[in-house]
């Protein structure tokens, strides 16, 4: 990416740009009395009081828009970390691959919606999924196709490589937002940079969480904002570390112009804390925003991350997908000096001004598992509090935190093969619960499974299958016990499996994708499976006169 589209930051002020307020409403009414009389006059003012009780809130429909979502930028060495090494060991990797793969489900008809992957900021696309559909026929999905079957297919979009920042748009089609989904993932075996990381890409918002950063000595954390919108951004960044809420003048007033990006290093703004939360809010366009998180111990690669945004805050959150690896490899790893952090853990930031007492729950394959003092922590108002989880036995979990009041949180995993060898890390966003249908993209060049919980009752998760060619296979149906976590390996769905559609009936059900690799070069990357696809949206109008 060129300088114009990407500066560094390392927490100096910058100047404040224009803010754009966008209308929270639309005035849209005229009340009109008619005077017949003292009683009726006095009638109306009685009853000032309690207008909100007696009218509802209008609302009006809005046309579905186009799915927008953006694709982290591929992971680089910080400029100038080059300079002053080790000429017989190369910090830059030559094995590293940067890649992007989507996909757009059709209608019935088998109409694939106009969908297209394009660098961020580009007005030409760089792979097209599918040509727009016309004006004339998008506001017609059709029911079947020219032979009057039913059916879906997709388009698909499969391991491409890329050099910048990208987005997948798709057209909405009879005022249905697209379904329709794009994931990224980086893979390398040398380098200061080895590893594997993987992310959603990101549809944009205006206030969402990052959770888990580190910048402690060897770490480096650096946040990536994206504008892929066509208004000006100006976001201001709210931190928390292990102890407290971190004044940082530097994160506010940040302009992303449209079709731009800034990146900010972390350490410059909260400076040798092992557990950051970023609150990133925008105000005028929307914004995307990861965390590349890296870590060197010496010369050996500790793991490298792409950190994403978690649920929202609130009393409960549900972290799906925490792998444990087996006591006899983890134990000796964590045991040598400087790899402590390596163990694994949660991560709970209480953003409020009131401690939080958080209860804890643990849930594997064959039910609850118990943590040591019952679970129950208290965690500091404004910071960020970090929760062993050494005492799980190897398995895939999902925690599940309880507080009195409002939380965000994340966990921490690493994978590794020996003492002295490069390590992976894995950072875990808590996951929101799981609807009727969600595009889930496998990664490229890793192990792919799915890993789903139901922390209380019964869930049923449905899994379609998506192959290379756009083609929809026999639908799988998994039984979630409450309490219990299902893994599914991306094998078992069938051959040539690309990307997944989920769906989940019954209890409230959560899930994530976690992708690995084998071989001599250990990785570990989780994603939650992203928001499921929106149907045609309402806003509130305010009534005024």
């Amino acid at each position: 990416m060129s300088r114009k589209n990407k500066t560094e930051r390392t927490g100096a002020r910058t100047p404040r740009g224009t803010w754009v307020r966008s209308a929270a409403g639309v005035a849209a009414g005229v009340v009109l009395v008619s005077a017949t009389g003292a009683l009726v006059g006095a009638g109306i003012a009685g009853r000032i009081g309690t207008a909100s009780e007696q009218f509802p809130v209008p609302t009006a429909a809005v046309p579905a828009g186009e799915y927008s979502a953006v694709c982290p930028e591929p992971l680089r060495l910080l400029e100038g970390a080059v300079e002053g090494g080790d000429p017989e060991f190369s910090p830059v990797s030559e094995t590293a691959e940067n890649r992007v793969s989507a996909m757009a489900l059709s209608d019935l008809g088998g109409t694939v919606p106009g969908a297209a992957v394009r660098p961020l900021g580009a007005d030409e696309p760089a792979v097209v999924i599918a040509e727009q559909v016309p004006e004339s026929e998008e506001a017609k999905p059709q029911v079947s196709n020219e032979d009057g079957l039913t059916g879906r297919v997709a388009g698909v979009v499969r391991g491409e490589t890329v050099e910048n920042a990208t987005v997948l748009r798709a057209q909405a089609l009879g005022e249905q937002e697209a379904t329709a989904g794009a994931g990224f993932t980086y893979t390398a075996s040398d380098g200061d940079l080895a590893g594997l990381a993987t992310a959603n890409c990101q549809e944009p918002s205006n206030d969402f969480w990052l959770v888990g950063a580190s910048t402690t000595v060897g770490a480096t954390a650096v946040l990536k904002l994206h504008n892929p919108s066509v208004s000006p951004a100006t976001v201001n960044l709210e931190l928390h570390g292990s102890k407290g809420v971190i004044e940082a003048p530097g994160g506010r007033g940040i302009l992303i112009a449209p079709g731009e990006s800034e990146s900010i290093v972390l350490a410059g703004l909260a400076a040798n804390d092992e557990n950051v939360a970023i609150r990133v809010r925008s105000d005028g366009g929307r914004v995307s925003g990861f965390v590349q998180q890296s870590v060197l111990r010496g010369l050996t690669s500790g793991g490298v991350d792409l950190i994403q945004s978690s649920a929202p805050s609130s009393s409960t959150q549900v972290v799906p997908g925490i792998q444990i690896q087996p006591d006899d490899v983890m134990d000796e790893i964590v045991a040598q000096e400087g790899y402590a952090n390596a163990a694994p853990s949660l991560q709970v930031a209480v953003p409020g001004g009131t401690d939080a007492v958080l209860d804890v729950r643990i849930y594997g394959p064959n039910g609850e598992v118990a943590l040591p003092g019952g679970g129950v922590v208290t965690a500091a108002a404004g910071a960020v509090t970090a929760i062993p989880l050494d005492s799980l036995p190897e398995g895939n979990y999902a925690a599940v935190v309880s507080s009195d009041v409002l939380i965000v949180s994340g966990a921490r995993v690493a994978r590794g093969t020996a003492p002295d060898e490069p390590l992976d890390l894995a950072r875990i966003p808590s996951a929101a619960r799981l609807g009727s249908q969600h595009v889930s993209v496998l990664p490229t060049g890793a192990d792919a499974s799915f890993i789903f919980s139901a922390p209380s009752g019964r869930a049923e998760v449905t899994i379609t299958p998506v192959n290379a060619e756009g083609a929809l296979g026999e639908q799988r149906v998994f039984n979630v016990g409450g309490g219990t976590t299902v893994t599914v390996p991306a094998t078992e769905l069938g051959e040539g499996t690309v990307a997944a559609l989920i769906g989940s009936s019954g209890d409230p059900a959560y899930g994530a994708q976690l992708a690995t690799l084998g071989g001599e070069t250990p990785g570990i990357a989780v994603s939650p499976i992203p928001p499921g696809s929106a149907g045609q949206l309402s806003v509130a109008v305010n009534i005024g006169y």
